[in-house]
């Protein structure tokens, strides 16, 4: 095999900063936009985040229309339910207010209603026929309200098919949003278990995008244009990945004990959007592709799903890179400086743990019902995650992802 030399930095561009979101008015006429389609979910309009940005859009002159039909996790007849209420409306532009179930969903509906077709269409085989996306997406501002999924920038869309019991995919650079406007006091007052599910999700994206298989141990396209979406890890995304290890390890404990700290708040956000810029450039690891099917079939949270996966997948890569592992124990504040290499790369693992164990998060697999017995169709289906294993730096077989699940299901 001969490996790529050849790396790509891809970034959708960013506002961050308290009350940015009032600003989004004449970011959206900036992008063209002058009859707006919100999407978001039915907790976000209650709290009135929603209605607040849609305020800001008004003010300069933008029509705006909400659906708030988002499900979470969403489902693909949610979606498909969204674009049937939207398709004869004529919106010429899209904003999301939420976490990534409302960025998705979005993404979803603007794919479906510029180009038509049906979800399945453009999922990647065996689920979908893998259809390519021709032609770029109508104007898209999403805004976060949660700290942790990464969607605002990436170029993935998650989809849940209730029916198969299973979580699948659209990655494509046109889904990409057009601009991400991160306003951490939109985070302020968010629940305890939601900034602590999603605060993981963000620490999983750190970590996977870190110790992900690196560009040049990847095969070089014949096309360039074929250069896969996740490239592989880089020494840019290794910069973003270690602050936000770093930030996760300081604010995401005070951000769950005290929704109301603006400090805690504002060093997560920025946490999850630099992770975010990291794994969507880099990639991510057997975590992401292991919890597809785990929530799909146990109708998990995806931030709770990863974190319960994450301590078992960093233990099978740490033979990898023990630097790297080393680096993330002492980034979580690890006392590693006289310890012999593995055993420090081990502490990151410890580290990680021991963050759950103060953030509450569900003690493994168990606790999601999870059985031993489930472990062979967990394994299956996670074979067929390839965009995501791809990026595993240690292959994985059925019998690896057995034993992997086997040991996520209880820690302590």
């Amino acid at each position: 095999m001969t490996g790529d030399t050849v790396w790509e930095f891809k970034l959708t561009r960013y506002k961050f900063g308290l009350d940015a979101a009032r600003e989004i008015g004449y970011d959206m006429k900036e992008c063209g936009g002058s009859r707006v389609l919100l999407v978001t979910d039915k907790g976000v309009a209650k709290a009135g985040l929603s209605d607040r940005v849609a305020s800001h859009l008004k003010e300069q002159g933008i029509d705006v229309e909400v659906w708030d039909g988002v499900e979470p996790e969403p489902s693909a007849k949610s979606i498909e339910a969204g674009t049937e209420w939207a398709k004869n409306r004529k919106f010429d532009s899209f904003v999301s207010v939420g976490g990534g179930s409302s960025i998705d969903s979005a993404k979803v509906l603007n794919l479906i209603l510029c180009h038509g077709g049906k979800i399945l269409d453009y999922v990647a085989p065996p689920t979908g026929r893998g259809k390519a996306i021709p032609a770029p997406l109508k104007p898209h501002i999403a805004v976060p309200t949660t700290a942790g999924t990464g969607s605002e920038t990436s170029p993935a869309c998650v989809i849940s098919l209730p029916e198969k019991m299973i979580k699948v995919g659209i990655s494509h650079a046109y889904c990409r949003p057009d601009l991400a406007i991160v306003d951490p006091l939109l985070h302020v007052g968010m629940p305890p278990k939601v900034t602590a599910d999603s605060g993981m999700d963000a620490l999983a994206h750190a970590i996977e995008s870190y110790v992900t298989r690196r560009f040049d141990r990847k095969p070089r396209p014949k096309n360039p244009l074929k250069r896969p979406v996740y490239g592989g890890g880089t020494i840019v995304t290794d910069i973003f990945a270690e602050k936000a290890i770093e930030l996760i390890g300081k604010y995401l404990r005070r951000a769950v004990y005290n929704g109301y700290d603006v400090e805690a708040r504002s060093g997560m956000a920025l946490a999850a959007t630099l992770a975010g810029i990291a794994f969507t450039n880099a990639g991510l690891t057997a975590v992401h592709a292991m919890a597809y099917p785990v929530g799909g079939k146990f109708h998990t949270s995806h931030g709770e799903t990863n974190a319960v996966l994450l301590p078992a997948v960093m233990e099978f890569l740490l033979p990898t890179a023990p630097e790297k592992f080393a680096r993330i124990a002492e980034l979580m504040g690890q006392g590693v400086e006289s310890l012999p290499l593995y055993e420090a790369a081990k502490k990151s693992v410890e580290a990680v743990i021991g963050l759950m164990k103060k953030i509450n998060t569900p003690n493994g697999l168990r606790a999601f019902g999870v059985k031993k017995e489930d472990l062979p169709i967990l394994a299956m289906e996670t074979l067929k995650i390839r965009r995501l294993l791809e990026g595993n730096p240690r292959p994985v077989a059925k019998e690896d992802l057995e034993n992997l699940f086997r040991r996520a299901l209880k820690y302590w």
